[in-house]
């Protein structure tokens, strides 16, 4: 994923996330069966409501989320193709489209009776599919927990799948419980940074990634920097350095091939505490970035971290 489209998903999925706790899991293990399963279906996105006439065969996906829970359902063999950014899993049919192009048209030729949208590039590929009489999800990126568990919902719904979908939200609902408990009282209080992007972009605690940490009961230092309320302030290296978190995790290690030692090169972080013990994590960025199964493995990483550090700290 490029640091431009990493930096978009970051402000498009800027939003409070509030308690993630009990609560999330609630959401996810409470969802009723809708009135029927039967097709035609109507399911409510982003975009409104949109009917499907039957099960659809031919699904484009065009967000990396949404092609990893298709799959997660079982939907994958009803998918034709997906974006250039869909890297999981491995054997998904992959195109050269980005979800940015400019005109539905350059999606007609894989022939789909349903894309799958996380952005609607200039406000027009949804109205132009729609023009096209090709239903289209806008599945944006998550702004909360329940964001996500809704997402598997409305896939579950759309492609015929609907009991395997609440599953999966319910499996990753009980596994994100799992690991918090597990975690238990190690990162309570520990200061972190989260770096979405070498320009020292970051995701403060009512986002949706942010939420994750505080899972964990950690505290962000770019919450004081926040003035905008984005969500995703850009912090001054003096900034940084005054704070000096216990943590610092790199999700640019892809986009901008960031490291432990070009952090530890960068003017004055070297004497960053993160720095100096050794507590630089470094991330997968799609992983950082998406909010589909695989947020089970990004929160395991950061409570890997924070294990791996209190053990050392014991036997030092």
């Amino acid at each position: 994923m490029t640091m431009k489209r990493l930096v978009a998903v970051a402000v498009l999925a800027a939003a409070t996330l509030g308690a993630c706790g009990s609560s999330a899991k609630t959401a996810a293990t409470t969802a009723t069966a809708p009135p029927s399963t039967k097709f035609p279906v109507t399911v409510t996105a982003a975009n409104g409501a949109v009917t499907l006439p039957a099960k659809p065969t031919r699904i484009l996906s065009l967000s990396a989320t949404a092609t990893q829970m298709l799959y997660a359902i079982g939907a994958g063999p009803q998918v034709v193709g997906v974006d250039v950014y869909s890297t999981d899993p491995p054997n998904a049919p992959r195109t050269k489209f980005t979800g940015s192009e400019t005109s539905a048209e350059d999606y007609v030729g894989e022939h789909p009776d349903l894309v799958l949208l996380a952005f609607d590039t200039g406000g027009k590929l949804v109205a132009q599919l729609s023009t096209l009489h090709i239903p289209a999800l806008l599945l944006p990126p998550a702004k909360a927990i329940d964001d996500s568990y809704s997402q598997f919902r409305q896939l579950g719904l759309a492609t015929g799948h609907w009991a395997a979908a609440v599953k999966e939200a319910n499996t990753v609902a009980q596994q994100l419980d799992a690991v918090a408990r597990s975690a238990g009282d190690r990162g309570k209080g520990l200061s972190y940074y989260h770096e979405v992007d070498n320009t020292l972009y970051s995701a403060t605690s009512k986002t949706f990634i942010g939420g994750l940490y505080t899972r964990l009961g950690m505290v962000n230092i770019a919450d004081a920097a926040d003035g905008s309320g984005s969500g995703y302030p850009q912090l001054s290296a003096e900034y940084l350095i005054r704070r000096n978190p216990d943590f610092v995790f790199l999700a640019d290690t892809v986009c901008c091939h960031e490291s432990a030692a070009t952090l530890a090169a960068r003017p004055g972080f070297s004497q960053l505490q993160a720095v100096r013990l050794g507590h630089v994590v470094l991330l997968n960025d799609p992983i950082a970035s998406e909010w589909g199964p695989r947020v089970v493995d990004f929160l395991k990483a950061v409570a890997t971290a924070i294990e791996h550090a209190s053990a050392t700290t014991t036997t030092t």
